[in-house]
């Protein structure tokens, strides 16, 4: 039964073409699964039926585990189950007619325009190359919303400073291109005099490089934003996440349209960009509240 999670995260990766991250978290929920299987004695894919399933959600309902956690599993067992019917390992699939579980709404967090630019005028003006590199990473995150794969994995053909434009290669493999903001532009600019110092292989394409000339990871890169807020002066746990908040929020605020920002953002479906839509709705009602004589 694992000889078939691990040809599944081969599906995955090469042919839906997913990310490794996102493979691994898929069949890490379908390891849990097996755990519970193993324990009951099943020997085969094809012998898991409803009432086994319903007992396993039942049973990770009981650990307290969050209804978006729960939602997360549940479309990982979706996935691989479809899977095997489509390889013909089972014979129907027995989690057709499951629900999703009822979640509340949780809105991103996202920051102001003006506490973004409070983290990135604490970082000017730049004192040494890791500055320069820490300072452009962050003024193109806010630029392009892009998430902190797609960021570290840019490589130097995927940006066009001229044109003022870059690649982007999302989920599942799609591309996009996103225009960038002047600042960024200056930012990476700046930065290239530096890369070309730390570059000890001519062959290392990425754009951004650590100090000893390799490619950054997406941990460094969330170690690094958390601390740079922290010396901004700026409360809370700010990550990447939070810049592709605040860049989709205050575009919205800005009066972009919802489709633009659906776009630059690589949704696959509108309705998961419309959740910024609330949050500006607040912003509206909180600058009502304090504006408005009667409010």
């Amino acid at each position: 039964m694992e000889t078939v999670i691990e040809e599944y995260r081969r599906y995955l990766l090469f042919e839906l073409g997913l990310a490794q991250s996102t493979a691994s978290g898929y069949c890490g929920d379908l390891h849990g699964l097996l755990l519970f299987l193993e324990a009951k004695k099943v020997t085969a894919w094809s012998a898991v039926d409803v009432p086994m399933l319903t007992s396993y959600m039942h049973l990770l309902n009981q650990e307290g585990l969050q209804p978006a956690t729960l939602s997360r599993k549940l479309s990982a067992m979706r996935g691989f189950f479809q899977y095997l019917k489509k390889e013909k390992l089972t014979e129907g699939d027995p989690l057709a007619f499951f629900d999703n579980p009822k979640k509340g709404e949780t809105l991103p967090k996202a920051l102001s325009h003006e506490t973004v630019v409070q983290i990135l005028n604490s970082m000017q003006p730049p004192a040494d190359a890791r500055d320069f590199r820490d300072l452009a990473m962050l003024e193109l995150l806010y630029a392009c919303g892009m998430r902190v794969s797609e960021l570290v994995g840019l490589r130097l053909m995927d940006v066009d400073l001229d044109a003022g434009y870059l690649r982007c290669i999302g989920k599942g493999n799609k591309e996009r291109i996103i225009p960038i903001g002047d600042k960024a532009v200056a930012a990476v600019k700046d930065y290239l005099v530096f890369r070309r110092e730390a570059a000890k292989n001519p062959a290392e394409r990425s754009l951004f490089l650590s100090q000893r000339g390799k490619a950054l990871s997406r941990q460094w890169f969330w170690r690094m934003i958390k601390e740079r807020a922290e010396k901004a002066g700026v409360d809370g746990n700010v990550s990447p996440h939070t810049f592709r908040h605040s860049f989709a929020t205050n575009l919205l605020i800005g009066g972009a349209d919802l489709r633009s920002v659906q776009e630059l953002l690589g949704h696959a479906d509108v309705s998961t960009t419309q959740v910024y839509t609330h949050l500006t709705d607040q912003r509206l009602r909180e600058a009502y509240k304090k504006s408005h004589p009667r409010a």
